[in-house]
């Protein structure tokens, strides 16, 4: 039976959920490309729909259970092999198999979040969540590779297989999954909103909101100047003689005192970010020089483009582990050939 990839159709639906109680979660996924009896297994088989940058939440069956960290896949799956105990009844007759055809993907980055995404939790608001369920297989059809099995007779848990499809839409309804909606964008835009409720999830999915750039140009250059202010007049007031060298450099601030030249990354927002930008420029610099990175987020910002207050972080001697960074953007060299007009039918 084919899939059902009502996914594809929007390139923001880039989040998975692997059930499991492997040791060595985030190190790939990996099922066999058939089932005990031979059959492919939608489950199994999804491994060969992710894409790198997607992002893999880990639900862990001997914590908790639920979500404990997520991951990032690093490259396209491919045909691999796997050895394997299944479970349930037929898989205890059947035993430990050889090794035998499977798929993988590779992961990397994997973090822990600050706060697990609980099968308690998940149960507080299972209504929404199984209005949610309906509403989006309504509006794409089924099956969905939902994450939660539902039903009358038993509360909330999850879902018997391997790995699953997460809705975009629950994604953006739990505050525990914040960084993640700011690591998995592409082209993103700030929101002020304030956090939605996650008993008041909709039955409908609602337009991602996402974050990152100002849809607003002068918006987006009013918080950044406000930020690069603060951090060049706190140095100032350390005795510092500074140096606004953004405009040609790969860092934003250049201090200097006493002998010694301190690099500086400033970052503004006015969301609460759990993620930022990086160009290539910017990791690279940070890489081969000790640099020191400026977060100031929660910045208000009025209609009359002035700012106020914010939250500051710093890291001192910051250097981004390439194993960290997500590719949120693609650059493609075009092909030779093209021709002058696009071709018509």
């Amino acid at each position: 039976m084919a899939l059902n990839k009502w996914w594809r159709s929007n390139p923001n639906e880039r989040y998975w959920v692997e059930i499991t109680n492997r040791g060595d979660i985030g190190t790939n996924l990996l099922a066999p490309q058939v089932d005990d009896r031979g059959k492919p297994y939608w489950s199994y088989t999804l491994v060969r729909e992710v894409r790198p940058g997607d992002i893999i939440l880990h639900w862990d069956k001997n914590q908790g259970p639920g979500v404990v960290g997520y991951s990032h896949v690093r490259g396209e799956a491919f045909a691999s092999t796997i050895t394997w105990q299944s479970r349930g009844t037929y898989g205890r007759q059947r035993g430990a198999s050889g090794p035998e055809p499977a798929w993988e993907a590779p992961l990397g980055g994997y973090r822990r979040l600050r706060h697990p995404v609980t099968q308690a939790r998940l149960r507080e608001i299972e209504p929404a969540i199984r209005a949610l369920r309906d509403g989006l297989a309504e509006a794409v059809g089924s099956p969905l590779y939902f994450p939660f099995a539902l039903s009358s007779a038993r509360p909330l848990r999850a879902a018997q297989g391997y790995l699953t499809k997460l809705p975009l839409a629950l994604v953006e309804e739990l505050p525990e999954l914040r960084e993640l909606r700011q690591t998995a964008v592409s082209e993103p835009h700030e929101t002020e909103a304030p956090d939605p409720s996650p008993a008041s999830l909709p039955a409908q999915r609602r337009p991602a909101t996402g974050y990152g750039r100002q849809r607003d140009v002068q918006r987006r250059q009013a918080v950044e100047r406000y930020a690069m202010d603060l951090v060049l007049g706190y140095y100032r007031s350390h005795g510092y003689e500074v140096e606004d060298v953004g405009a040609h450099s790969p860092w934003d601030i250049t201090a200097r005192k006493n002998g010694i030249e301190v690099h500086v990354e400033v970052k503004g927002s006015t969301t609460s970010r759990e993620a930022i930008d990086l160009t290539e420029g910017e990791v690279r610099h940070a890489e081969g020089t000790s640099t020191c990175l400026v977060v100031i987020d929660q910045v208000e910002l009025g209609d009359d483009l002035r700012c106020h207050g914010g939250r500051w972080r710093s890291w001192g001697d910051w250097s981004p582990a390439r194993d960290d960074l997500l590719a949120t953007a693609y650059r493609y060299p075009l092909p030779g050939g093209g021709g002058g007009r696009p071709p018509v039918i």
